[in-house]
Formats: structure tokens, C-alpha cells, sequence
């Protein structure tokens, strides 16, 4: 593809994504694989530069609209972003104005696009209002609130490229399947904290290895893993899985701990149909349960899970368009509903067991404002200390937090960001 050919595609798929709501929710990665699809006469440095250049205006979409406002004149807003991206992010403005009229699949030079450009190359924002745009006015706000002290790297840390992780079976060292990626070209290094996990230098397709389909890895980033590791699920253990959905917490702890039984469901059935096939893959079916009816549970368990439904913002590097998603409303029905699943939780917990409460959130009112909610109402429950946890499992970085929760963060851990509590039902 020539470089207007790609910038035409780019165009193209994000007005895809703006228009073509899926379950009235932007969604990315369906409407790229759907124009991939379509036209598979793109080789893969085009795929590669087309995909990372979607994901890079979705990062940057508020400060993108935001400057985009200040000079109305295409009205086009996918083209508009595009435009201000490349000059931003990509290249200078007489090989971007080059890229207009590149052939047939090109987007045709016109006098607006052309005062578009110029006015956007002469543009120019500091860093600090940057940052202000970067999210909206309510967002921006709940970050400071959580990280008074690292809010601008909170911030810029949801621009990064996220990293590609892989979970390694238990029993099997992580630098043995290092050592078996080499035969096939592929760079990787161990994890910097996760004793499983292997770290692949470059988003790579893996699902085709022999090694992948014997279950000798599965795909999961590095703060997922840690998480894993610290649910403090011991062996003889029934645990309910409330919010299991493709199943990731509850294959890696299936294969983490031996004679446990897992119970796994969520709210939204359909959720689970991939668990069975992986859980057969990796050689722990035996050890998982499905149950679709949410509401039927009529056991209690030692150890209730509840990775709950949340705003995501820790994995928005990873899918950016989920700040679109969100507003104040759905949040704060999301706070409700995570505040539900914990007395859900708490009413299936033995006495002596443990809840674990799980979020891939960076914000303070969605993890330890839950659990001091949930701790004024519930007297028989009092949070546990994950120090001793941490320090026992993870030999690589030291606990440093002076909470009793875990909160792993994109700045600091350089994995997605989790929240993690655990929380003891006394007599």
C-alpha cells in the first residue's frame, strides 16, 4: 500500500468506529478486524502501521478533538484526527500533504485540507494543557483525586503501548519456553515482577504454536498474573468465580493451586462459553464447574472472587476507545453494581473465608472507597494485609505500598493496572 492508500484505510476505519456502535458502544478491535478482512490485499507492515495508528487517536481522542475544535473547517472529524495525529505523532507536513493525491486509493487535495494542515503545523500546546485535554473535565478529576503526586504520569502512562504477556504453565520455567520461542524467531525475556510470565517483545500471533496448543502457555498480562498470585487460594479450597467471564482468573488459579474446585459464573451468561474450550487446552476442566444461573448459587464457598465489571482504566492503553464508553452516569451505576456483587459475595462467603475483590481500575471511588463502604456496613469482615503475601511470592520487587490492598499501576509496574483486596468474614 502506498502512504495515502494507508492514510485513506486510517480514515476510513476510524469513521467505521464512530458510526458503527456495537452494542451501542465503539468498539475497535471488530470494526479494524472487519476492514482487515475486507481487504487483505494490505500486507502486514500495512496492517501493523494502520493498526497502531487506530489505536494511537483513540489513545489521544479528547486532546485530538480538543485541538480539532479550534479550526473547524472540514467537517470531517476522522479525517480532521487523522490529520492533526500525523503531524503530531507521525510526520511533517510536506510528506503529509504528500500522502493527498497519491495515486487512485488516495484522498484528494482540496484548499480547506490544505489550510487544515497548515494551521495545524503551526499549532502549539504545552504539555500541562496536554495533559489537561487529555480526558474529560470529570475523568481528569477522579485521577488527581487518586494520584495528587503522580498525576501526570497516571495520565501519559494511557498513551503507552501496552505490553504482551504470556502466563506459563506451572511446573514449566519460564526461560524453557524463551528458549522454545527462539526456534521461532520470537523475542522475548521474562516478566520484571510475575515469576510465570514471559514477556514477548512484539505483539505476535501465538495461537498457532504447537507449544500453545499443548497449554504450555496462555495469553495474560503481567498485572493479571500478579493478581492471580495473590488471591490466596489454598489447596481443598471450593471458590465461586462471581465474575468469571472468558475465565482468566480462574484457569490461571486452576493451574496455580492442585485439588481446588472452582465455581465459575457471571451475570452475563454468554461470558463463559470460551472457558470450557480453554479449560480443556490447558488441562484444568476438571477442576472448573460452569454455572450459567448467576442467582442459583446455593453453596458456601471458602474463597469468593469478584473481579468486577468496572471503568477499566487500567487497561485503557490497551482499549482506549472504553473512555468513550464511560460517562458519569454509567460510572456511577457501575459503583453501584460493584458495590452489589460484594454483599452477593459476602453472603456466600464461609465464616473464616475470604472475599477477593478484583478491579482493573486506576480510581480511588471504584477500589479502596468500595472496600471502606463495604468494611462500615459489614462489621464481621476486616481486610487482610497482602504485604506478607507479596513479599512471599514475588522475589523480584519489593512490596511498597503502605496499604493493606495491592494497586498495580501502567507508571509504576509497567503492566495494566489492578486492584486487588481480600477481606476475611469473622465470626
Amino acid at each position: 500500500m502506498t502512504p495515502g492508500a494507508r492514510l485513506l484505510s486510517v480514515v476510513e476505519i476510524i469513521d467505521n468506529i464512530l458510526t458503527n456502535k456495537i452494542n451501542n458502544n465503539y468498539n475497535i478491535e471488530i470494526n479494524l478486524t472487519n476492514w482487515l478482512r475486507k481487504n487483505r490485499y494490505a500486507g502486514s507492515k500495512d496492517k501493523k502501521e494502520i493498526s497502531n495508528t487506530i489505536y494511537g487517536v483513540f489513545k489521544r481522542y479528547y486532546i485530538l478533538n480538543y485541538i480539532r475544535n479550534k479550526y473547524p473547517l472540514l467537517d470531517n472529524i476522522s479525517l480532521e484526527m487523522t490529520i492533526i495525529y500525523y503531524i503530531f505523532h507521525i510526520c511533517k507536513k510536506d510528506e503529509l500533504i504528500g500522502y493527498f493525491d497519491d495515486g487512485p486509493y488516495a484522498i484528494k487535495m482540496n484548499e480547506n485540507i490544505n489550510d487544515f494542515i497548515l494551521k495545524i503545523n503551526k499549532f502549539e500546546i504545552s504539555e500541562d494543557n496536554y495533559i489537561k485535554n487529555s480526558l474529560p473535565e470529570w475523568l481528569l478529576k477522579k485521577i488527581n483525586e487518586s494520584y495528587l503526586t503522580n498525576y501526570k504520569e497516571a495520565c501519559e502512562s494511557m498513551f503507552d503501548e501496552a505490553h504482551f504477556d504470556i502466563r506459563v504453565k506451572k511446573g514449566i520455567s519460564p526461560k524453557n519456553i524463551i528458549n522454545k520461542f527462539k526456534n521461532y524467531n520470537i523475542k522475548s525475556d521474562v516478566t520484571p515482577i510475575s515469576p510465570i510470565g514471559v514477556r514477548v517483545s512484539k505483539r505476535t500471533a501465538i495461537n498457532h504454536l504447537k507449544e500453545f496448543k499443548k497449554g504450555l502457555f496462555e495469553v495474560q498480562d503481567e498485572g493479571s498474573q500478579l493478581v492471580s498470585l495473590l488471591c490466596g487460594v489454598k489447596e481443598k479450597e471450593t471458590i465461586i468465580d462471581l465474575c468469571a467471564g472468558a475465565g482468566g482468573k480462574s484457569l490461571a488459579i486452576s493451574d496455580l493451586v492442585e485439588n481446588i474446585k472452582i465455581i465459575a459464573t457471571d451475570i452475563d451468561p454468554n461470558r463463559l462459553e470460551r472457558i470450557k474450550e480453554r479449560a480443556i487446552r490447558l488441562k484444568v476442566k476438571d477442576k472448573i464447574i460452569i454455572q450459567k444461573n448467576y442467582n442459583s448459587i446455593n453453596i458456601q464457598a471458602d474463597r469468593i472472587i469478584c473481579d468486577v465489571p468496572c471503568s477499566g482504566s487500567g487497561t485503557w492503553r490497551r482499549r482506549p476507545e472504553e473512555k468513550l464508553n464511560l460517562n458519569q452516569k454509567k460510572f456511577q451505576n457501575l459503583l453501584d453494581i460493584q458495590q452489589n456483587i460484594l454483599n452477593y459475595g459476602a453472603s456466600l462467603v464461609k465464616i473464616g473465608g475470604e472475599i477477593v475483590y478484583i478491579t482493573c481500575s486506576l480510581l480511588d471511588n471504584e477500589n479502596k472507597e468500595q472496600i471502606n463502604l463495604f468494611l462500615k456496613n459489614n462489621s464481621n469482615f476486616e481486610i487482610v494485609d497482602l504485604r506478607n503475601s507479596w513479599n512471599n511470592i514475588i522475589k523480584s520487587q519489593e512490596w511498597h505500598s503502605k496499604e493493606p490492598f495491592c494497586q498495580l499501576t501502567p507508571f509504576f509496574h509497567k503492566c495494566d493496572g489492578f486492584f486487588l483486596a481480600r477481606l476475611v468474614r469473622n465470626n
